[in-house]
């Protein structure tokens, strides 16, 4: 069986936005309930729209920040148990995010059915 290198349950991250001295501050949801499990040999894309948490949730994953709740662990390491400095930057060394150009991955001479359809073609 293959090693469980990713361990995310119920991953959530709120920011306090506040909008003046004298008014309330509010709180922002980024990502709410995000799970999975990521093992050796495998690719986790994470596609979603503008604003919808991507980016966030590889923050979390590679400990630049930390999730405001849920449970992630990285190589059997509770993330949220750990305060050792070099271990933090040991992992940082080993997950990295791995930002794609849109304009610059998808051919535009390609119909987006066609693009879809290789994978499956090839691996089935």
């Amino acid at each position: 069986m293959a090693k469980r290198l990713i361990k995310a349950r119920d991953l959530h991250k709120h920011y306090t936005i506040n909008d003046g001295l004298l008014q309330s501050s509010k709180n922002l949801k980024a990502l709410s309930g995000v799970g999975f499990d990521l093992y050796e040999g495998q690719t986790l894309a994470v596609v979603g729209e503008s604003g919808c948490g991507k980016s966030t949730l590889a923050r979390l994953l590679t400990t630049i920040e930390e999730p405001t709740s849920g449970q992630l662990s990285i190589d059997g390491i509770d993330m949220g148990s750990t305060q050792n400095k070099s271990i933090t930057k040991q992992l940082r060394q080993t997950v990295q995010m791995v930002f794609q150009d849109p304009f610059g991955s998808l051919n535009p001479r390609q119909k987006v059915g066609d693009i879809l359809q290789e994978p499956l073609l090839i691996n089935t």
